[in-house]
C-alpha cells in the first residue's frame, strides 16, 4: 500500500502548493502592474492609458483581473480629452505567468465603453498613434512573436458599448450602438473571429467575418488580413484582402462587394432621401501603397438600369487632389438625379391661402459657386453607350473632361442624337469670382421624335433638328455672364409637329394669345402641324437681335423678327400671320374666317419672366412696299406667293447663315459658325446685297 501513500503525499503537496498560490495571489497588490500596463500603452502607441479605479483579482479557475474606470487619451487636437472611456474592465489572465510577474491575457471584456473616432480637416485621424520605429517588427519576424504579451489574447467581449464618428471637415457626428460584439481567437496572435451585432438609429446591423491578430495593429504586422461580411437591410457587404499597416492606412489591397434590393433603404442612415432607388451592386479593387495614392480598379457600379465601370485613381500628394479616372457605361440615366436636384432647388412650398411671387427675372444674379473647381485637378475619360437626361438622350457618347488649376475643358463632346450627330466644346474658366465661359455646339439631324421616345416622352415635338450655338461671356452670376454675351444661335427645325399643351408652358394669359396665332382657324387639334421652321440669333454685349423666325405650316406662315436684352430681360418682337393662297377650296376644305383676323399684326413684349403679346396697333400688316424699310419685308417676300405646297424655309435657311457656301467657309464645315472680332455679314443684309450686287 505503499503507493497510495505517496499518491496521498503529492496530492498534499499539490494542494498546498494551490491554497500557497491562492494566498499569494489573494493578497498580492496587483496596483503594482499600473505602472507595467500604462508605461506599454505609452511605449506602444504615444497615448496616455489612465486606470483610475483599483486593479482587484477574482480568483477561480481563470483568474480575473478587473478594474473601473478607464480612460485612453485622445490625439492632441481631439474634441474632447478620452477616446476612449470603459466603465468595466475584465482581464482573464493565466495564474502561473502572472505569479511570475507576467501578463498573459486569455479573454478581455469591456463593459459600457464609449470609443470616439475623429477625423480633423486635413482629413488626419486620432488613430494615428505615434509608434517608435524601434518597436516595430524586423523584415522576416512573425507578428505574434513580435507581439508583447500585454496585447496577446485568445478573445475579446465587448457589451452595451458605444462608437462614435465626429468628421470636423463636415461637421457631422455618428454614433453606433454595439449590443455584442465578440471576437475569437483560436489560440495567441492568431487572427480573430467576428461577431457583432449593434444598431445604428435603431437600424439594425449585424456583421461576422475575420480580422488579423490585433497586436498587429500596433507592432505594423508582416501581413494584417480582413475577411468581414456586414449586414443591413436586405442589403450585403463584404470586405476581403490584405492590410500591411493599419493605424498608418499603407499598404491596402482590399476587394469590396456590396449587393441589395433596394438602395432608397439607406435613406434612414443618410437622413435625406437618396435619389436613385431599387436594387444595386458595387464591385471594386482598392489598392493603396499609403495614404496619398489610393486607386479603385475593376470598377463595377449597377444602380437600377444604370451602369459604371473602370478604374479611378486618387494622389493626394500634391497640393491639391489629382484624380484620374477611365470610366464607361452601358446605360447612363440621370433623369432621378436631375429631377431631385430641380425639385431641391425651384421648389418651394406653398403656404395655405398665399401664393407664390413670381420672380422678376428668369436669370439670376446669385454669386456663382466657382470654388469646387479650385479644389481638385482632374482628367476624365468617359464613354457611355447610352445616357438619358431630362429632355435629351445621347448615344454612343465620348469626352474627354479635364480640370487644371480652376480651368475646366470639355474638349471634345461627340455623340449621336436621335439618328443625327453631335458635337460640343466647353471651356470654363474660373479666376476668383468670375467665370469665362464658351461654348460650342453643333446638332445636325436630329430627330426629336425618335430621340424623346426613348425618353418615354410620348406627347413630344417631331421633325428634324439642326442646331448651331456658339457663344463666350465673362461674368460671376448668370445674369451677368448674360449681360456679357456674345456668339451666335441658329437653329432649323424640319417637317413635324408640336403637342398643343406645349402652351400651357407659357401661362394662361399668352397661351391664348398664341393658340390665335398658331390655330387662327380654330381647328380642335392635339398636335399643330409644321412644314418647317427657322430661328436665328446673333448676339452682341447681350444683345440677341433676331433678323428671321419663321414657323411655317400647310394653312399659313409665322414670321417675326425683334430683339431680346439680355441684360434688361426686356422683349420686343414683331409678329404677323400670312395665310397661304387656296383657303375655302377642294384643296384645304371650306373654313370661313375673316382673313383681316388672321393677319394681324402682333407685337411680344415685356420681359421673359412676364411675356406680353398684344396687337400692334401702330404697324400695318407687313406688304411687298416694306421690302427696304427692314428685313421682316424680305421674310414676308419670300412667303408672298406660297401656294401652300411650297414654304419659305430653304431660303430663310440662307437668311439665317446655312447653306451658303460663304458661310461654309466662315465656319469651317459642320463645325458651327465661330464669333470673331471682324463685322458679320449678317444674313439678311447679305441676301438684300446679294440681290442687287452690293459689296461691304
Amino acid at each position: 500500500m505503499r503507493w497510495k501513500w505517496i499518491l496521498g503525499i503529492a496530492a498534499a503537496v499539490v494542494a498546498g502548493c494551490f491554497v500557497v498560490i491562492y494566498i499569494i495571489a489573494a493578497s498580492y497588490d496587483y496596483n503594482k502592474f499600473k505602472p507595467q500596463i500604462t508605461g506599454l500603452a505609452r511605449e506602444y502607441t504615444g497615448r496616455e492609458l489612465t486606470l483610475v479605479g483599483d486593479i482587484k483579482l477574482v480568483i477561480g479557475l481563470n483568474p480575473t483581473l478587473k478594474v473601473e474606470d478607464v480612460a485612453f487619451e485622445n490625439a492632441a487636437w481631439g474634441s474632447r480629452p478620452s477616446m476612449a472611456k470603459i466603465g468595466l474592465l475584465e482581464v482573464q489572465v493565466e495564474l502561473l505567468p502572472l505569479i511570475s510577474g507576467d501578463i498573459r491575457l486569455k479573454r478581455l471584456t469591456l463593459l459600457k465603453p464609449e470609443f470616439l473616432i475623429e477625423i480633423d480637416e486635413s482629413g488626419k485621424t486620432n488613430l494615428d498613434f505615434h509608434v517608435p520605429a524601434q518597436k516595430k517588427p524586423e523584415p522576416g519576424e512573425g507578428g505574434s512573436e513580435a507581439a508583447p504579451a500585454f496585447f496577446t489574447f485568445k478573445e475579446i467581449s465587448i457589451k452595451d458599448g458605444k462608437v462614435g464618428l465626429q468628421d470636423h471637415q463636415s461637421g457631422r457626428k455618428h454614433w453606433v450602438q454595439l449590443e455584442q460584439m465578440d471576437l475569437k481567437a483560436p489560440e495567441f496572435g492568431a487572427p480573430a473571429d467576428l461577431e457583432l451585432k449593434a444598431s445604428y438609429n435603431d437600424i439594425p446591423i449585424q456583421a461576422n467575418g475575420r480580422f488579423g491578430q490585433l497586436g498587429g495593429i500596433l507592432i505594423q504586422a508582416e501581413v494584417w488580413p480582413i475577411d468581414l461580411e456586414l449586414k443591413v437591410f436586405e442589403s450585403k457587404i463584404s470586405v476581403t484582402g490584405n492590410i500591411q499597416d493599419p493605424i498608418a492606412a499603407k499598404g491596402i489591397d482590399l476587394k469590396l462587394f456590396a449587393e441589395g434590393k433596394d438602395l432608397g433603404n439607406f435613406q434612414k442612415i443618410t437622413g435625406e432621401p437618396l435619389p436613385v432607388q431599387g436594387p444595386f451592386k458595387v464591385s471594386g479593387h482598392l489598392i493603396a501603397a499609403d495614404r496619398d495614392s489610393i486607386e479603385f480598379k475593376d470598377l463595377g457600379i449597377r444602380l437600377g438600369d444604370s451602369t459604371i465601370s473602370g478604374s479611378v485613381a486618387v494622389n493626394l500628394a500634391s497640393k491639391k487632389p489629382q484624380i484620374r479616372a477611365d470610366l464607361t457605361s452601358k446605360t447612363l440615366d440621370l433623369r432621378p438625379v436631375l429631377a431631385k436636384d430641380k425639385k431641391k432647388t425651384t421648389g418651394v412650398k406653398k403656404k395655405p391661402g398665399k401664393a407664390t411671387k413670381k420672380p422678376e427675372k428668369v436669370f439670376s444674379d446669385e454669386l456663382l459657386e466657382l470654388d469646387g473647381l479650385h479644389t481638385v485637378n482632374a482628367s476624365i475619360d468617359l464613354q457611355i453607350a447610352q445616357l438619358l437626361l431630362r429632355r435629351i438622350a445621347l448615344d454612343d457618347l465620348k469626352a474627354t473632361i479635364n480640370l487644371k488649376e480652376g480651368h475646366l475643358v470639355v474638349k471634345p463632346l461627340l455623340a449621336k442624337v436621335g439618328g443625327g450627330s453631335l458635337k460640343s466644346n466647353l471651356d470654363l474658366l474660373a479666376k476668383g469670382k468670375q467665370a469665362t465661359v464658351s461654348v460650342d455646339v453643333d446638332i445636325d439631324q436630329l430627330n426629336m421624335g425618335e430621340m424623346l421616345k426613348k425618353l418615354e416622352i410620348t406627347t413630344a415635338v417631331e421633325g428634324i433638328l439642326d442646331v448651331d450655338i456658339v457663344l463666350k461671356s465673362q461674368g460671376n452670376s448668370i445674369a451677368s455672364l448674360m449681360a456679357g454675351l456674345n456668339g451666335d444661335i441658329v437653329g432649323i427645325l424640319g417637317e413635324g409637329k408640336m403637342p398643343m399643351e406645349y402652351l400651357n408652358l407659357i401661362g394662361a394669359d399668352l397661351a391664348s394669345s398664341v393658340l390665335e396665332l398658331l390655330n387662327p382657324f380654330g381647328e380642335k387639334m392635339k398636335r399643330a402641324p409644321i412644314n418647317c421652321a427657322v430661328c436665328d440669333f446673333n448676339i452682341r454685349s447681350g444683345k440677341a437681335k433676331s433678323d428671321v423666325i419663321i414657323v411655317d405650316d400647310p394653312r399659313k406662315t409665322l414670321i417675326s423678327y425683334g430683339k431680346i436684352n439680355l441684360i434688361t430681360e426686356e422683349l420686343d418682337f414683331r409678329i404677323e400671320t400670312k395665310p397661304k393662297e387656296g383657303i375655302g377650296t377642294k384643296e384645304t376644305g371650306k373654313i370661313s374666317v375673316s382673313l383681316s383676323g388672321i393677319t394681324k399684326p402682333f407685337k411680344l413684349g415685356g420681359t421673359l419672366a412676364k411675356p406680353s403679346l398684344d396687337i400692334d396697333l401702330t404697324q400695318t400688316a407687313l406688304t411687298v412696299g416694306t421690302v427696304l424699310l427692314g428685313p421682316a419685308g424680305i421674310a414676308y417676300l419670300l412667303v408672298s406667293g406660297s401656294s401652300g405646297k411650297e414654304n419659305p424655309c430653304a431660303a430663310a435657311r440662307k437668311m439665317a447663315g446655312k447653306g451658303t457656301p460663304e458661310t461654309k467657309a466662315k465656319s469651317g464645315e459642320g463645325t458651327g459658325r465661330k464669333v470673331t472680332d471682324e463685322k458679320k455679314e449678317e444674313g439678311l443684309g447679305g441676301i438684300i446685297r446679294g440681290i442687287f450686287g452690293g459689296k461691304e
